[in-house]
């Protein structure tokens, strides 16, 4: 069976985190639900630090080169993490919003050959020339897109284009788009679920 891997957005945590991880889990598959690497200055974890906090949480544009750091800092903590505890076998992995973005951070890395599934909801794009040379290079896999469209941290427009390049790259990819804001609408869940126990 496959690894799940389900990570949360800025302010979030794994306790927070795990609840919607676990019910759209399929049984019999292992789930892993990390906890962002940094303390956000006012509540949760985030996976990289801003250098301005008091700007959009998911502020369009190029992160700085300090901002990257932590990415990559996040990223090797994270495939410690995999290793340690993911069995061998295909993984699954994705997030919502700064964890969605981390989620495709991971598909640089060695272990994206197991990378069968790409779950993105309510995210962007951070690294996008990089992940388009990345996606030449890979299998072409699958993707599970969600966004809000009154979603006012990152525009529909920003995770429309993840969709849109992940296309173009040949994966085959779910969409879901709902009419709510920055959140994981109940009324999905079990779409998500169905989409999983697809690669069983």
């Amino acid at each position: 069976m496959p690894t799940l891997i389900l990570m949360h957005g800025m302010t979030g945590n794994e306790e927070m985190m795990r609840p919607f991880a676990e019910k759209v889990c399929p049984e019999g598959w292992t789930l892993l639900v990390p906890e962002g690497r940094f303390t956000h200055p006012t509540r949760g974890r985030t996976w990289w630090r801003y250098e301005d906090y008091d700007s959009d949480t998911t502020r369009r544009g190029n992160l700085s080169r300090v901002e990257l750091i932590d990415v990559d800092s996040s990223l090797s903590q994270l495939e410690e993490l995999i290793s340690k505890n993911a069995p061998l076998g295909p993984l699954v992995v994705g997030g919502f919003s700064q964890g969605g973005a981390m989620a495709q951070e991971l598909l640089q890395l060695p272990i994206a050959d197991r990378i069968v599934g790409l779950i993105c909801i309510g995210t962007r794009l951070i690294r996008p020339m990089e992940l388009r040379m990345r996606l030449d290079e890979l299998d072409k896999k699958r993707l599970f897109w969600m966004h809000g469209e009154r979603d006012v941290r990152v525009p529909i427009e920003d995770g429309w284009a993840i969709a849109h390049l992940f296309e173009t790259a040949g994966w085959a990819v779910e969409l879901v788009e709902h009419s709510k804001g920055h959140m994981i609408p109940i009324e999905h869940h079990d779409e998500l679920t169905e989409w999983l126990k697809t690669f069983e």
